[in-house]
């Protein structure tokens, strides 16, 4: 890769005081059963993508239709605060003091989720919609006790792990006991969906006819250039996908497009 080799050191300890979802939040889908059960109607997908640094893990959930095309989604990625309409690299800033000190953090969609080109690993769990219903008030409290952001302490990678251990997923024993742990996003994707027999190479999900604004389609496309779109349709490697042209790529949408799935 071109990017940086810079090693991410993580803490293992979950979230004090919040519960994880009862029973397994395994595929639905994967397992067979009821008709019902074989269409599932919510998910959540763990993310790696490319970025111009290490990379960046975040985590996508919402609902489907019948043919399991996104009616609705959002975006929950932690990284350091900063950016805003009006100056989009303000948080380089806060990525580079926060490799020494803990820096104020954001939890949202950042710049380069929603393109397709850059993702480097997903893990998609089909859920029900109880357990949906208790993952997003698990965000939305994480939101308002999401403490600073430390590139080694306490960052997107650690973030995605207690999403995963929230939803009774398995996670290495490592990840859970050590107190630090060299951990890429790609590579902390990957475990957690081979901890849980996932399914490799998950296509993306459609998004429904008409589920998307008209302006954040036009957002998304505009931010790809047709040099982008051909590199993405002619390489089918990891290393060889173009990172978003943002340093850190971090910038918060956005609600509209914080809510959408490509």
């Amino acid at each position: 890769m071109r990017y940086g080799l810079i090693l991410l050191f993580c803490a293992s300890l979950a979230v004090g005081g919040l519960h994880g979802l009862p029973a397994d939040a395994q595929t639905l889908g994967q397992r067979g059963g009821s008709a019902e059960a074989s269409v599932p109607r919510f998910f959540v997908e763990f993310r790696a993508r490319n970025a111009a640094s290490y990379g960046h893990m975040y985590v996508m959930y919402g609902e489907v239709n019948e043919r399991h095309e996104v009616l609705r989604s959002e975006i929950a990625g932690f990284f350091p605060a900063g950016d805003s309409r009006n100056c989009e690299n303000c948080s380089v800033y806060n990525w580079t003091i926060g490799h020494v000190v803990p820096v104020p953090s954001e939890i949202g969609a950042s710049d380069g989720d929603l393109e397709e080109q850059f993702v480097l690993a997903r893990y998609r769990v089909w859920i029900d919609a109880a357990q949906y219903k208790r993952l997003v008030a698990y965000i939305k409290q994480r939101k308002v006790h999401q403490g600073p952001w430390h590139a080694f302490l306490n960052n997107c990678v650690t973030f995605g792990r207690d999403v995963a251990v929230f939803l009774n997923l398995n996670v290495p024993p490592l990840m859970r006991i050590a107190p630090a742990v060299v951990m890429y996003p790609k590579d902390v994707v990957e475990w957690i969906r081979d901890a849980n027999n996932g399914e490799k190479d998950q296509g993306p999900l459609k998004d429904a006819p008409g589920a998307l604004p008209a302006e954040v389609v036009a957002k998304v496309h505009t931010k790809s250039s047709p040099t982008q779109a051909a590199d993405a349709s002619t390489t089918g490697s990891t290393e060889e996908k173009q990172a978003p042209k943002k340093r850190l790529a971090d910038k918060p949408e956005d609600s509209k497009v914080s809510s959408v799935i490509h």
